[in-house]
């Protein structure tokens, strides 16, 4: 403790919450960059993964139409993937996906 905190402490204390809230200001600040870098960044994911749809749609639908696999056989073998990490949820755990090429 100062001499000056202690003569004068509410003064000190006012010094000290204009310190605390110009920190909080700063960190909210760089809070606020941060979320807005994440909602770009999420906002670039959902349009590459509209893009990856589009194309695996066309690639199913030209191979369909050429007979050489039918939607069928696509939807059984997506069951089938589907029940590889144990839960049955149209979904695919990324890791045994990639184990499966090794």
């Amino acid at each position: 403790m100062s001499l000056y905190d202690f003569f004068f402490p509410e003064q000190a204390q006012a010094s000290h919450l204009r310190s605390i809230a110009n920190s909080t200001r700063a960190r909210n600040r760089r809070n606020i960059r941060k979320t807005g870098d994440l909602d770009r960044r999420i906002g670039d994911l959902e349009k590459d993964l509209g893009y990856v749809s589009l194309v695996l749609g066309a690639l199913l639908q030209q191979l369909d139409a050429k007979g050489t696999l039918s939607r069928d056989e696509v939807r059984a073998t997506l069951s089938e993937l589907d029940e590889l990490d144990g839960v049955k949820d149209g979904r695919l755990d990324i890791d045994i996906l990639r184990g499966m090429g090794n």
